[in-house]
């Protein structure tokens, strides 16, 4: 029987990806002056920062450290703190209360600095939605590592066997699948990006949950 489930949050919880691509881009124009491809762009979804820059150091020929790349970051409005336009994915916050109602415990696994997520849970008014929450500074090792969702695994006392993975990115499926764990493709955000890797794919919140219920 399942008994946990795990969001990911860019591109799950919120519809974050077409603002990342759009500021990523601008970023590397005006910062590095370098024209970056949307396929580079999109590649790099769910890397935390690191990675990232080991990316574009490797793609660009650049020699730009991850603190200076965060400065650059740090030049522009950011999505977890200032966007206006952030809010939840349509049906994300009643999905997850009747998983919680249904006796699911629920998480929250993000690459992302806790300082960040919870900005931008309270901004949305979903900090009550997670029994448990992991971020990028909690752990050693990003996604696409399985660490994650391993810590995930052991704050909800749950077996992989007995867990649900959401996932919108490769990056985000792949951890979800090296830590053992059943992982969606999830498909509501408007940026839709490839996850042939995940065990099925779901295009909504009303599907998620009877999809997760059903499989009890």
């Amino acid at each position: 029987m399942a008994k946990c489930v795990m969001f990911d949050f860019d591109g799950v919880v919120v519809d974050s990806e077409s603002y990342g691509l759009e500021l990523l881009r601008r970023l590397m124009k005006e910062q590095y002056s370098v024209d970056m491809t949307e396929e580079d762009s999109r590649h790099v979804i769910g890397f935390n920062k690191s990675r990232t820059v080991d990316f574009i150091n490797s793609a660009y020929g650049l020699n730009t450290t991850v603190e200076e790349y965060d400065a650059c970051y740090g030049k522009y409005d950011n999505f977890y703190v200032d966007y206006e336009g952030i809010k939840p994915i349509d049906g994300a916050r009643e999905c997850m209360d009747k998983l919680s109602s249904a006796g699911f415990t629920v998480g929250l696994v993000s690459s992302t600095q806790a300082l960040y997520i919870l900005s931008a849970l309270n901004r949305i008014g979903m900090t009550d939605c997670f029994d448990f929450i992991v971020t990028g500074d909690m752990v050693e090792n990003s996604k696409p590592s399985p660490e994650p969702y391993l810590k995930g695994l052991s704050l909800a006392g749950c077996n992989a066997g007995d867990a649900f993975v959401v996932e919108d990115s490769p990056t985000g499926v792949s951890a979800g699948k090296a830590a053992g764990i059943f992982t969606i493709g999830f498909k509501a955000a408007s940026v839709k990006l490839p996850t042939p890797q995940s065990d099925i794919e779901i295009p909504s919140y009303e599907e998620l949950y009877d999809y997760i219920v059903l499989s009890k």
